[in-house]
């Protein structure tokens, strides 16, 4: 990623909607990686078909990202 674009992040907080989706977790995964410097990530996660909050946080980390 572009250095400008880390030192954007640098020491900021994100918010993310959309987080479990298949962008989301694209974006999500290249963030962590690439931009250590963010204090804060905040992902906004709604009950989707029975499944609470917390699962589908789960699922999201337990489930590879392919690179």
């Amino acid at each position: 990623m572009d250095s400008s674009v880390v030192q954007f992040f640098e020491r900021g907080r994100v918010l993310i909607t959309g987080s479990t989706g298949f962008m989301g977790k694209i974006l999500v995964e290249k963030l962590l990686r690439v931009c250590p410097g963010i204090e804060e990530m905040n992902l906004l996660i709604r009950v989707k078909k029975g499944k609470e909050p917390n699962a589908r946080l789960k699922e999201l980390f337990d489930d590879p990202v392919s690179t």
